[in-house]
């Protein structure tokens, strides 16, 4: 096959440029419109001899003129405009004669309009999306718990989400002569996480009322048969730390659903003692492993902590973890140590708190 050499005329650069699916305008010194390509024409009419400015019925040119920037500058300038109910991304190059002097500009106009009504749908998508959470976030936030006022005891907690929904949550229930408190920790964040605490408050009241008589493992055990019911995707599961408090004699029955963070008592003395608990997280297939009780009870002075693993596994900017021995030494080390205190212990230590942290202290007075 015999192939021509090319050659550069007026005619070949028309030809490339009328090849093209983009709008193409050739604007001289003057502004004067020079040459338009076959789909500039298709669109807007041929624009030949016209001022630039008149394909967007102006008098004069736009204040924010690409085109003379363009030749004044020796150089590309980017703009969008908008054609009645058209939208488009302008380029505006310079174009030089032989002996490299500016001469005018080529202008390519590219059509975006299906692209801007994909952009507003999402926007308005992500302001629904923004406002659900927004009410998420205020809706989680009102089943926190209000602590009721036991006499001696003080209970003190600190919920701190790492995003605006958190996938930890805490509560109190005050029944009769008990006083039902835990911690969980939902897998994942975000809005998912966030109404399945939603579950686990529900279901821990209901469950708590309930067995309130029996013991933690039935308190437990429904709680599993519930989330089973519930049938969530199989990749959401639940730990749970729980504690029945019995104000009377300072006894407290702990049980552990997977939770992998150990209860802290911290005994008027000084002493520290940790409870480590096994049992399978809440989750969509009853493992038959049941859930590990133990035993304690509060004297005058001693403290017991839950707490989500959030906040001994946030790191530093030396990628060391907050870690169980500096949680024991700030909470004797630090006055009238509270929750609160404990948070911002942390948030000292690290660079970013990438996880929620839940913390809950009984303290007997």
């Amino acid at each position: 096959m015999d192939f021509q050499k090319i050659e550069f005329s007026k005619s070949f650069y028309e030809s490339i440029l009328n090849g093209m699916l983009d709008l193409v305008r050739v604007i001289d010194i003057d502004g004067v419109v020079v040459f338009c390509n076959t789909k500039m024409k298709e669109e807007f009419g041929d624009q030949t001899g016209k001022k630039c400015y008149e394909l967007f019925c102006k008098d004069s040119r736009c204040e924010d003129c690409i085109a003379i920037r363009s030749m004044r500058e020796n150089s590309r300038f980017m703009k969008y405009a908008q054609h009645k109910d058209r939208f488009y991304y302008v380029i505006s190059s310079p174009v030089h004669s032989e002996d490299g002097k500016v001469i005018g500009t080529v202008e390519v106009f590219r059509d975006i309009t299906e692209q801007r009504k994909i952009e507003e749908r999402l926007r308005r998508q992500n302001e629904i999306l923004r406002r659900d959470l927004e009410f998420a976030k205020r809706l989680q936030q009102s089943l926190l718990p209000v602590i009721p006022r036991i006499e001696g005891y003080r209970i003190t907690y600190t919920y701190k989400p790492c995003e605006r929904l958190g996938g930890d949550f805490l509560d109190v229930i005050n029944i009769d002569d008990k006083i039902v408190f835990y911690v969980a920790d939902v897998a994942g964040h975000g809005l998912l996480a966030s109404m399945v605490t939603i579950f686990v408050k529900q279901s821990i009241i209901k469950n708590a009322h309930t067995y309130i008589n029996s013991s933690a493992q039935e308190i437990m055990k429904g709680v599993l048969l519930d989330f089973i019911e519930m049938n969530f995707p199989s990749e959401i599961y639940i730990t749970i730390v729980l504690g029945i408090l019995e104000k009377q004699s300072g006894k407290v029955t702990m049980i552990s659903a997977g939770h992998v963070t150990e209860p802290i008592l911290v005994k008027a003395n000084k002493k520290v003692k940790m409870f480590s608990m096994r049992g399978q997280p809440i989750a969509s297939i009853d493992l038959e492993q049941g859930f590990e009780m133990k035993e304690t009870t509060l004297e005058k002075n001693d403290k017991l902590i839950f707490y989500s693993d959030g906040l001994i596994e946030s790191k530093n900017k030396q990628g060391e973890m907050y870690g169980k021995k500096r949680l024991v030494k700030r909470i004797l080390s630090i006055k009238n140590i509270n929750t609160e205190l404990l948070i911002r212990d942390v948030r000292n230590f690290v660079s970013d708190i990438d996880d929620d942290i839940a913390v809950l202290m009984i303290e007997k007075m």
